[in-house]
């Protein structure tokens, strides 16, 4: 039986299905769970103080324990993901390193008070102890982020 190959992972997550081989189909790996449709999406006022509002597709895979966690934000023009710190020492903020892909529009972030322009296919760390946040800088359209940010909490 053939192996599911990244290549057909990642057009999943662009068709909404899980291609599987021939040889399988009609049964899924059980470790593979899709996460369909649009259920997650919830809008944000001032995320970290910023601007206006974001609509955030929030990617929970059904509570599994995990140090990464993914989301999308989708930033209308003149909003903003306020600028602001994750450290070990701030439990309400958490202890993240955050790692920004642009999957579309422009955008200008802001990491430890230097201005980096961005634009589609652009990532950007944001390591623990930064100082990060990110705005929609175009004049007509959104700009789509997609964050994955991992837990740097140490263990109790």
């Amino acid at each position: 039986m053939d192996e599911i190959s990244r290549r057909n992972i990642l057009a999943a997550a662009t068709l909404g299905t899980l291609l599987i081989p021939a040889a399988s189909a009609g049964a899924r790996p059980r470790r593979f769970k899709l996460e369909p449709g649009t259920q997650g999406i919830r809008t944000f006022q001032a995320v970290h103080e910023g601007l206006g509002s974001i609509d955030v597709r929030m990617f929970d895979f059904g509570g599994a324990p995990s140090p990464a966690n993914f989301l999308i934000y989708d930033i209308p023009v003149g909003a903003s993901e306020g600028v602001h710190l994750h450290n070990l020492t701030d439990p309400k903020l958490g202890a993240f390193d955050e790692y920004y892909y642009i999957i579309e529009g422009r955008g200008k972030m802001m990491i430890d008070g230097e201005p980096i322009l961005v634009t589609t296919g652009d990532h950007v760390h944001a390591p623990l102890d930064s100082w990060r946040g990110i705005e929609n800088i175009d004049d007509t359209h959104r700009l789509k982020v997609f964050l994955t940010y991992i837990d740097r909490t140490p263990p109790a």
